[in-house]
């Protein structure tokens, strides 16, 4: 055979080659089935694919507020949870195939995501700088709570685990900066016995 042949840059060596099978080059079969395979039907989908108007005519704006409201709905406040993973399985509850779909719809989408997941970390820390404001407010009495509570225990001092025995018992939930405020003033006043 007279043929070139690009893995070592001669003429084909035919069944002298390592790479000859059947009569066949498997380098050159393996090239000629994947170039086969991309011309089949299947591969033509992205194509004839029909599109829901509202995904194409949607701005990533609008698109940001479905997916807010379906990550909502499927999904609790407290889960921690994957961008690319909500925008997949929103996408199958619409029976669309995210690599099946044109580039700028793609691009779109990929915003959407980004400006979804800005708006849900935007409100999370409202809601956590909330907590916060309220936890500081109820940080005096708990600290008296507190201070009582070790001295019905007979304790001296307490320990960060004393504290976290405390709060479970009382059946408290405190953000870890009030956790922290929590021990050591309570401590504080246990040591100046101002209690």
């Amino acid at each position: 055979m007279n043929a070139f042949c690009p893995l070592i840059k001669d003429n084909c060596k035919g069944n002298e080659c390592v790479m000859w099978k059947d009569e066949k080059c498997v380098f050159i079969s393996f090239f000629s089935n994947l170039e086969m395979a991309r011309d089949t039907p299947e591969n033509h989908e992205v194509e004839e694919m029909v599109l829901p108007e509202d995904l194409i005519s949607a701005t990533p704006e609008e698109l940001a507020t479905v997916l807010i409201q379906f990550i909502k709905k499927e999904y609790s406040d407290e889960e921690r949870i994957w961008r690319h993973n909500v925008i997949l399985e929103f996408l199958l509850t619409k029976d669309i195939n995210i690599r099946m779909l044109p580039m700028e719809i793609q691009l779109k989408l990929e915003k959407a995501e980004r400006l979804a997941d800005k708006q849900l970390t935007d409100e999370k820390q409202v809601k956590m700088n909330e907590q916060l404001d309220q936890q500081k407010i109820e940080l005096p009495s708990l600290v008296s709570q507190c201070v009582d509570w070790a001295k019905e225990q007979g304790l001296s001092r307490i320990t960060k685990s004393d504290v976290e025995a405390f709060l479970m018992e009382k059946n408290i939930e405190l953000l870890p900066d009030i956790h922290r405020k929590l021990y050591s003033l309570a401590n504080v006043k246990i040591k100046s016995k101002k209690y």
